[in-house]
């Protein structure tokens, strides 16, 4: 399937929060922009360094009458702890079957173990970026879905429901592939929906 683009109407959908309940992008139609964001989650330090850049802009973000949803592989229990270790500033959804993912055409590729095991030693002989949710490593249950090689997305959905910002790609920390939009660009893209 290929990706959601700018001018579709966003896919509908409803997710476990790990701060309790369920969040829907249809919940915000007619109130609120949506910055609809899909990361691995807190298993992965390079999510971390981008959710920390994403927690200090979501104050502007909120004045501009939007939300972000931040749509992750992790798996309801994990994320539920996460909620209760760190503050989680927006709605931390969890897609650990890949449902959501799909049907907003970001993609995700498995690979043989060889693949795995040399991310896994990559993975703990690298220095981890700094963030503001700690160093630790991705635990045990959530390495095969930090070291798949997921795609990064990330959207801008307006009121009416209508993507009006859309950038997806391999989700590289080494900078070869697409990169979360910096803060300024962001508000710089929601203050259109505004004015």
């Amino acid at each position: 399937m290929e990706g959601i683009t700018v001018g579709q109407a966003a896919p509908s959908f409803r997710l476990p929060s790990a701060q309790g309940g369920e969040v829907g992008l249809d919940d915000y139609r007619g109130q609120k922009n949506v910055i609809v964001w899909f990361t691995k989650g807190m298993g992965c330090p390079f999510c971390r360094t981008q959710m920390t850049q994403m927690s200090r802009a979501y104050s502007d973000v909120q004045k501009l009458d939007s939300e972000v949803l931040e749509v992750t592989v992790s798996p309801v229990r994990r994320a539920r702890i996460y909620a209760e270790k760190f503050r989680l500033p927006f709605p931390y959804l969890c897609d650990p079957d890949y449902e959501v993912r799909q049907k907003w055409g970001v993609a995700s590729r498995s690979h043989g173990v060889g693949h795995y095991v040399a991310g896994l030693v990559k993975g703990l002989t690298a220095s981890f970026p700094p963030n503001d949710f700690g160093t630790f490593p991705p635990p045990l249950d959530e390495m095969r879905r930090i070291l798949n090689d997921d795609d990064m997305g990330f959207f801008i959905v307006d009121k009416q429901g209508i993507v009006r910002y859309a950038t997806t790609g391999a989700y590289r920390a080494d900078g070869s592939g697409v990169s979360l939009p910096g803060n300024e660009e962001v508000l710089r893209e929601l203050g259109k929906l505004s004015a």
